[in-house]
């Protein structure tokens, strides 16, 4: 069995850079938006533990919803949240992991079984990202590797996954290799989009600036 593992920032924080572009209400739309597109497609190809990685109770609407958990968010930052959610007793019992961030909007969920079926054989599943970020991360054992997001991170997680001597595997998913980290992320390629986020962008044009 595999917890897929989603983290994400509280609303207040999340998505910082769209504050040029949106307000702060609709700015949280926007990020619940893309987790419920995420969400979705992972539900769509698991019917396993869905663990939502946050220190804000304010998406637990969206966890029922999914059939998710909440996982309090005990790091200092983004892999310090990732790192200890690995180490619940949740995602132990699991078995393996498989760590996908919230701001994927564009995710299939055939993209998404695509990580979970390179799991069944290999300990360390890599989606890189188009930046050479990591897109997806896929660990069997949870504690295969250490998490490394970040600019960069592709090549950091195949050097662990090489130095601690696991069965790696890489696969190309285009759905998952852009995340929205920006306004002009958000409208390239809209047709991509889940319709969640297509919804929002249809009802909140950049031109409605603060």
């Amino acid at each position: 069995m595999t917890a897929v593992l989603v983290p994400l920032k509280p609303l207040a924080e999340a998505k910082s850079r769209f504050r040029v572009a949106y307000d702060d209400e609709t700015r949280a739309a926007l990020v619940r938006a893309m987790l419920t597109d995420v969400f979705a497609a992972v539900r769509a190809a698991h019917d396993g533990p869905l663990l939502l990685v946050t220190a804000d109770a304010a998406y637990g609407d969206l966890a029922v919803r999914f059939d998710a958990r909440r996982i309090e968010d005990r790091g200092h930052d983004y892999n310090g949240a990732v790192a200890a959610a690995l180490h619940t007793e949740a995602v132990r019992d699991a078995g393996a992991a498989l760590v996908l961030p919230a701001d994927l909007p564009r995710a299939t969920p055939e993209d998404v079984a695509r990580v979970l079926d390179a799991m069944r054989t290999a300990e360390v599943v890599l989606v890189p990202a188009h930046d050479g970020g990591t897109a997806a991360l896929g660990l069997r054992p949870p504690d295969a590797i250490a998490p490394a997001f970040g600019p960069g991170s592709a090549a950091a997680h195949r050097e662990a996954a090489r130095a601690a001597a696991r069965r790696f595997e890489e696969i190309d998913c285009p759905s998952l290799a852009f995340d929205v980290d920006t306004p002009s992320d958000l409208e390239s390629d809209p047709a991509s989009l889940g319709p969640a986020t297509r919804e929002f962008l249809a009802s909140h044009t950049l031109a409605a600036r603060k």
